[in-house]
């Protein structure tokens, strides 16, 4: 069946990316390997931004937010050595529940008819002549079926099957993360809590690579909690990234053990422990890896990495390329000039000095400048609380 989009995965990038397309007019596929869209929480914790109006309705995200707060807290690998870094973000952090902001998007996608496939898996690309023109998937009942479409949008996710497909190399972009839900838990203030990890800072595992623990307050007594490989300093210091089984036993040992963790989830109980990857190490220049695919989301690498979940940003990267690729179709007339070398070009030209991107890189090239120093620089736990003044300098500004 032929369709104008075709987006492959039911995140805030597809999603948004349907919604918006569907209002200009566009027929749309959209499909989503789980059998439901609020399965999978992907993050719970966002800046509101007027995105989220636009695409789920005034003030839909307004009811769903269930606590915020603008201050951010880091604590030094010695934590009872030093105060913490404490910053006022003036923009507030909200926390929601997953599936309930996945509800609102299902009812725009039901408004406006968008064909959702849940419970189909996408197993390959269909191609003609080099470019792009579909996908072979499974269906719910497991039968395989071929989708046709001008556009393939991926938004499968940060280990993307078309972009592997299509030889995209996510080698230094993703990092080994635990995301989990406490609940129980005790801590003084809403700020969100981050904890640095430098080399040898764990004498439980001295031979594990830098990372950066966080606890993120929800309501009453829940919290989102989770522990980051930092994954370009654990490169560069010639660390072999861990597997997720050996994420997870360390994370364990984090929530029992950190001096200051372990207090807050002392009476804690896990609800949900996952170990997964988060595109970020910066956003991908090249998301045109073959005519006929764009990549969204964290498929492209692109999440704001101040921010953390990158849901603002993936809904923002689906806009950006909805609205190209439609005003690319109107003046192109036929694939095969919407898909002409110069003209993708020139999209290409025309998203890498885009503001959003821009934002988006600005922030992680000054992020990682940071984390760079912290990690790789100072690297043990006593050079980084004796440059403790500096790196809150350095976190107030990025």
């Amino acid at each position: 069946m032929a369709y104008d989009f075709i987006f492959v995965g039911a995140g805030p990038a597809g999603l948004t990316g349907a919604i918006l397309a569907a209002r200009q007019g566009k027929r749309c596929l959209v499909i989503e390997k789980k059998r439901a869209l609020d399965l999978h929480p992907r993050g719970e914790t966002l800046r509101h931004r007027p995105i989220l109006d636009e695409v789920l309705g005034e003030g839909v995200m307004a009811s769903l937010a269930i606590a915020s707060t603008t201050i951010i807290e880091y604590f030094a690998p010695l934590p009872r050595e030093v105060d913490p870094i404490v910053l006022d973000m003036k923009v507030p952090n909200l926390t929601f529940e997953w599936h309930e902001w996945m509800q609102a998007f299902q009812k725009q996608v039901q408004e406006l008819d968008i064909d959702l496939k849940l419970g189909a898996e996408v197993i390959d690309i269909t191609l003609d002549a080099g470019r792009v023109t579909g996908v072979k998937y499974l269906d719910a009942d497991g039968k395989e079926a071929v989708a046709s479409a001008e556009v393939i949008f991926a938004s499968d996710g940060h280990g993307s099957l078309i972009g592997r497909k299509l030889g995209v190399d996510y080698t230094g972009i993703n990092y080994p993360i635990v995301k989990a839900k406490f609940s129980n838990a005790r801590f003084d203030s809403p700020g969100f809590k981050f904890f640095f990890l430098p080399e040898g800072a764990m004498d439980f595992a001295s031979d594990f690579p830098p990372a950066l623990a966080f606890l993120f307050p929800r309501d009453g007594a829940s919290c989102e909690v989770g522990l980051a490989v930092m994954t370009k300093a654990a490169l560069k210091l010639g660390y072999e990234l861990p597997s997720p089984d050996e994420l997870l036993h360390i994370f364990d040992q984090v929530v029992s053990r950190h001096p200051v963790m372990s207090d807050m989830l002392a009476t804690a109980s896990a609800d949900l422990v996952e170990a997964t990857m988060l595109p970020m190490g910066g956003p991908m220049e090249d998301v045109i890896p073959q005519s006929g695919v764009v990549l969204l989301g964290d498929a492209a690498g692109f999440v704001e990495i101040s921010g953390g979940s990158g849901l603002i940003s993936s809904m923002e990267s689906a806009k950006f390329w909805v609205n190209m690729m439609i005003g690319q179709q109107a003046e192109a007339g036929e694939p095969a000039e919407l898909w002409a070398k110069s003209n993708i070009q020139a999209m290409a030209e025309a998203y890498t000095s885009s503001g959003i991107f821009r934002h988006n890189k600005a922030i992680a090239d000054g992020s990682n400048i940071s984390w760079d120093y912290v990690f790789t620089n100072l690297r043990t736990s006593q050079n980084i609380i004796k440059n403790w003044d500096i790196i809150a300098k350095a976190l107030d500004i990025f």
